[in-house]
């Protein structure tokens, strides 16, 4: 069932961190990181047709909400699915204020989350945000980014070499004439190459509104 208030939900924002580091292991997926890294509440697949919003909330309006949540979480000695109703609802709305979200809480389904830090150029508006939403349920995205600085990147680079000389041989004919061609020619090969790269994180939160 969906939840409307964090409860178990909590694990949307705790442990962020080790989800980003987790994530870092994914650019080689053929999946996409959107869809590699998805945290599910819930599973109620929409329409293909229907209508998804995605838009987008500041890094830094977010961010420390969630770090506050988290750190209240982390001094609780009860798990979150034991917490009172109107802890998980407070928290929740919180949350729920921080994404822009100005629907009352009680009307809002957490379906999901994904979380992961790339060098590779992601584009929300691409489709593949969407598809994945309309597959879990959900009919409104919210997701945040953040610029992380420069890293270190292995890339596949072409590296061609080139090579040239001639040969000669005797004829087989009955005058037995020496013949000569001269040639060159290329090859291409892979090879791994460390560069600097922009590096970004993301997350995205789902959700079901009614």
């Amino acid at each position: 069932m969906p939840l409307r208030s964090l409860g178990r939900a909590i694990v949307l924002g705790s442990a962020l961190l080790g989800s980003v580091v987790a994530s870092s292991l994914l650019t080689a997926c053929t999946t996409s990181p959107w869809q590699a890294t998805y945290t599910a509440l819930s599973t109620e697949p929409l329409s293909p047709t229907a209508d998804v919003r995605i838009r987008a909330v500041s890094w830094e309006r977010l961010e420390p909400v969630l770090r506050d949540l988290d750190a209240e979480a982390a001094k609780s000695d009860a798990p979150p699915e034991e917490w009172p109703a109107d802890l998980r609802s407070k928290r929740q709305a919180t949350l729920l204020d921080a994404l822009q979200v100005t629907r009352d809480a009680g009307g809002v389904d957490i379906i999901g989350r994904s979380a992961f830090k790339t060098t590779d150029t992601v584009e929300p508006e691409d489709g593949q945000l969407a598809a994945l939403a309309r597959q879990k349920g959900a009919n409104l995205v919210v997701y945040s980014r953040s610029y992380l600085g420069k890293t270190e990147k292995i890339v596949q680079e072409p590296v061609t070499t080139y090579s040239s000389g001639s040969e000669s041989w005797w004829g087989s004919d009955a005058r037995r004439r020496r013949r000569h061609v001269d040639f060159s020619e290329t090859s291409t090969s892979w090879v791994p190459m460390k560069i600097q790269a922009d590096e970004h994180f993301f997350v995205a939160y789902f959700l079901r509104t009614k």
